[in-house]
């Protein structure tokens, strides 16, 4: 056994300041345990800066962290400090952070937080010097420690820093409203009536704009784009054509910063202030800080974690400008503060002086694509211009297993068609009514309240080759008089388009464009790194997790929990991340019995000096063909002696099933959108490809059919690496004390 120690690398502290954000403490926990096995003395700076100021400063150990992952909020709490503006204030600070010999420092909070930080990195020298002039530190301190190094990470729900695409808390908190505006829509139903919700966002409209989205809103008041100046009237004519048109509901989504084009506020009373004038009925609903608040989601705690474990290897790198961890396209990294929180600023000066085509631009092409998108969806029928139009016919079809998001993708589909000209042909049951020969034509109305149903409105199915099937699938194309097809599935719906592709030689009907949209909760199609249907899932597994776990109040005990993914391993990964598990074993990464023999003998150790209550492994359902869930339940109910006892959990079904999540629906906009615009074209271009979309790091793609048969069967073993790979590689390294882990290597 090893007795190998870190080296002592110094001291670094650890502070969460501003407002509070769904995921400050998955950061802070990756944070800690990634600076202590580098070797480095952890202290946490409890209630921000004006703990800093007042010397709220204590020293953490590995256990301290443990069992936070799932808390909303933040364990070393949050405050704002004025007197921490004033350099008499900075210079307690300085002091403070000194006593402990700190000059690393990390920081979870928004822009104004991580611009105090900013501030007295810069002004610490001087901050030195004095100190050591009045006595406070010695000449020999003074020297040791010079210059503060800073890395962040941002805590904000609303998502308004420049240079990455989500910040810590944006998620969870786009959670809490889709959650309310789905109950909303319920009574809103019944009554026939409007409801003006307002949301958080300061200067940004990302949780209204995503929101909107993710609901299915009628109208939509976000800062960047405000509305034109007879909003009011224009408004009132959607609302009284909705009516007309068999609408039930409207939702309008205004966010806290959202203006006229005259600069002057437009929040939820004004607008019910100005229906009122025009005889129309509605509520008001403001969601205030229960957006805050609640669980993390597991895309938070996933995030926030490597954010967390990111800003260590920031610090570790001893970069002299300081630095906050981003998430861009789909990969943790890092960026300048001084230069994302100036193009944040630009961004909110840019609005206060009216340019919102600078603002907007500020949030990036796809930003401005999703406004528009928005814009097409809330309509209550297509554009008049549309209706002269030489119309096309467009099919579409969703095949396969459940998968959560797919109602947004075909309400998208049926309205960025009809809103360009084309017809859309439902094609319902999946593979079954295209054999069948069941569908019918799609009005703009019918999807309506689609987005918060979980399976398919369509209908669905698995495809199960049968002889004369292709006969009868060319016969009901060529009687619907299909230009073009859209299907919406997984594996098996991508096989059977490709069965369709290869035999239009023998039917020329399939001669056509054809776009295939990924929706599995696996997450294992080929040319994506997300699926439509995987974020459901995956929230749906940690909630339970959550719920197994705290079922343990005296007893030790571990828990082996078997969740889906055929031979993927991404919700085994991702959940065991999310969830703080010990172990995760998926197919990618080949196990075997020595394997399991030391994490069972490794657990066991880490439950014995570390009196925990609680051990998880998470098992992909097909990670091994011989050790299985019952089989690995047993060897660590054997081996474990007797430091914990054994329970198993397969979770089955449920995790398919739900409400989809704000990511799912968000996503099968943007998927949907890029297959309804490639297939158009290429109609009109008279070109007959084959297509299939994917989602490649964080930008939407399309891949030539071709290109498919160079991937393998995502439902045969591979040990081809991953994107999440490094995920879990985390997942153990944050869970068992590197101490334990030492003597076990």
């Amino acid at each position: 056994m090893s007795t190998e120690k870190s080296p002592d690398r110094g001291a670094i502290a650890i502070m969460t300041s501003g407002g509070d954000a769904p995921g400050m403490n998955a950061c802070l926990r990756g944070c800690v345990r990634t600076a202590l096995e580098a070797g480095y003395r952890v202290f946490a700076i409890f209630e921000g800066y004006q703990g800093l100021i007042q010397g709220d400063i204590k020293e953490l150990h590995w256990e301290n962290v443990s069992n936070i992952i799932q808390l909303g909020g933040t364990v070393i709490g949050t405050a704002r400090s004025q007197e921490f503006r004033e350099r008499s204030g900075r210079l307690k600070a300085a002091a403070n952070l000194l006593e402990h010999k700190i000059d690393k420092l990390v920081v979870i909070g928004g822009d104004g937080s991580l611009s105090g930080a900013e501030a007295l990195r810069e002004e610490f020298p001087s901050l030195v010097d004095e100190l050591a002039a009045n006595g406070t530190i010695s000449a020999a301190e003074a020297a040791q420690h010079r210059s503060l190094f800073i890395a962040g990470a941002v805590g904000s729900i609303d998502n308004d820093m420049a240079g990455t695409d989500v910040t810590i808390g944006a998620d969870s908190a786009l959670h809490r409203i889709v959650e309310a505006l789905d109950a909303i829509t319920s009574t809103a139903y019944s009554h026939q009536r409007t409801f003006i919700v307002e949301v958080m966002g300061r200067n940004c409209g990302h949780l209204a704009l995503m929101a909107a989205l993710a609901s299915g809103a009628s109208g939509c008041f976000i800062p960047e784009a405000p509305p034109e100046e007879d909003w009011a009237d224009r408004l009132q004519e959607n609302i009284h054509e909705g009516v007309r048109a068999g609408r039930r509901v409207n939702l309008i989504i205004v966010a806290e910063g959202a203006r006229d084009r005259s600069n002057n506020k437009l929040d939820a009373q004004r607008i019910k202030t100005a229906l009122a004038e025009r005889k129309i009925d509605s509520r008001i609903t403001i969601l205030g800080h229960v957006q805050r608040g609640g669980t993390p989601s597991a895309y938070d705690r996933c995030m926030s974690t490597l954010f967390g474990v990111e800003t260590v290897n920031i610090l570790s790198s001893n970069l002299t400008e300081s630095q906050i961890a981003i998430l861009q396209k789909n990969r943790i990294g890092h960026t300048s503060l001084t230069d994302a929180v100036a193009q944040t600023r630009a961004a909110g000066k840019a609005l206060a002086e009216g340019d919102y085509a600078a603002a907007g631009k500020a949030r990036g092409d796809e930003w401005l694509r999703m406004v528009n998108i928005q814009q097409t969806l809330m309509r209550i029928a297509p554009p008049e211009d549309t209706a002269a139009q030489n119309r096309l016919r467009i099919g579409v079809v969703t095949a396969g297993r459940a998968a959560p998001g797919v109602n947004s993708a075909v309400r998208t589909i049926i309205r960025m068609a009809l809103a360009s000209g084309a017809e859309v042909w439902g094609i319902e049951e999946g593979p079954g009514g295209m054999i069948s020969g069941k569908g019918h034509l799609c009005s703009w109305m019918e999807p309506e309240l689609w987005n918060s149903f979980g399976g398919s409105r369509l209908g669905a199915g698995v495809y199960r080759e049968a002889h004369g099937d292709l006969p009868k699938i060319a016969a009901n194309f060529r009687k619907w008089q299909l230009d073009g097809l859209i299907m919406i599935g997984d594996w098996g719906g991508y096989r059977l388009l490709d069965k369709l592709l290869k035999n239009r030689k023998q039917h020329p009907e399939f001669a056509i464009p054809m776009v295939a949209v990924p929706a599995s909760i696996n997450n294992d199609l080929p040319g994506s790194e997300y699926s439509i249907g995987c974020d459901t899932a995956l929230n749906s597994i940690v909630e339970a997790i959550d719920k197994i776990r705290t079922s343990t109040d005296t007893a030790k005990r571990t828990y082996v929990v078997e969740v889906m993914g055929r031979y993927s391993g991404y919700l085994a990964c991702c959940a065991a991340l999310a969830s703080g598990a010990e172990y995760c074993y998926t197919p990618e990464k080949v196990l075997n019995l020595d394997d399991l023999r030391h994490d069972v003998r490794e657990l066991a150790q880490a439950f014995c000096l570390e009196n925990r209550h609680t051990g998880l492994i998470v098992r992909n359902e097909n990670a091994h063909d011989d050790y299985t869930t019952d089989f690995i339940a047993t060897l660590f109910e054997a081996d474990g002696g007797t430091e914990f006892d054994v329970r198993k959990a397969v979770l089955g079904p449920l995790q398919q099933g739900g409400t989809p999540s704000p990511l799912d629906r968000i996503q099968a906009v943007r998927l949907a959108y890029l297959a309804v615009r490639n297939l158009l074209e290429s109609i009109a271009m008279k070109v007959t490809g084959g297509y299939f979309i994917g989602c490649q790091s964080g930008e939407v793609v399309m891949h030539d059919w071709s290109k498919l048969r160079s991937y393998p069967d995502p439902w045969k073993r591979s040990t081809k690496r991953r994107w999440w790979d490094n995920y879990e590689a985390a997942v153990h390294r944050l869970a068992i004390n590197p101490q334990v882990r030492r003597q076990h290597k």
